[in-house]
């Protein structure tokens, strides 16, 4: 497991990088945009599932892939409920919306996590000088598990680890809850690691 100092280490760059993201989706809509950072955790895999909710939760998920020999997936989960508060959001209106959702509607929530998964790796590149490319993404709408599943067979490498970022949007007093998940794989997160310094 990593230590403390490595744990404290990506949770200064996760904050760097949400923030980021908060001001670049800020520009986008023309409005303040906050957002907040409730934890940022690395653990087991196996484990993931149940810090969102149990492997049978039903999530909508963006996923990508980090390309350009970087091999990482890249997954931006919410939860049903919070899909149509970000939609309401983005689009200045309430939106009540179930999967299946509209080509609009997918194109909005793939630009957010667009935002939100270029400004994190942003923010990693620029303390580890490591170049990060992002696939096209792509949207579903299923169980954690499956999702999770999914991630790891597109990542086609064993991965021991992920790093969940809980992170809430604001804009007033509306709120949109999400969890941003990066799974490494283990010659990524050495590669990290040395270049940050914090090597064991």
């Amino acid at each position: 497991m990593f230590s403390t100092l490595q744990i404290d280490v990506l949770k200064e760059i996760s904050n760097i990088g949400c923030g980021n993201a908060a001001t670049a989706l800020s520009r986008m809509l023309d409005k303040r945009i906050d957002m907040e950072i409730p934890s940022v955790n690395v653990l087991p895999l196996a484990q993931a599932p149940d810090l969102l909710g149990g492997a049978e939760k039903l999530v909508t998920g963006v996923f990508f892939q980090a390309l350009d020999g970087m091999p990482c997936s890249i997954l931006w989960l919410l939860e049903q409920e919070s899909v149509g508060r970000l939609l309401s959001l983005l689009f200045g209106m309430d939106v009540h919306s179930e999967p299946p959702y509209s080509p609009l509607e997918q194109s909005a929530l793939m630009e957010v996590g667009n935002i939100l998964s270029s400004s994190y790796l942003g923010a990693l590149s620029s303390f580890t000088g490591l170049n990060f490319q992002l696939s096209v993404p792509a949207l579903a709408s299923d169980m954690a598990g499956a999702i999770l599943d999914v991630a790891l067979m597109q990542l086609g490498s064993y991965s021991n680890y992920v790093l969940v970022i809980k992170n809430s949007l604001r804009e007033g007093d509306k709120s949109v809850e999400a969890s941003f998940l990066l799974i490494p794989d283990l010659e990524l997160i050495q590669k990290i690691f040395s270049a940050l310094g914090v090597a064991e």
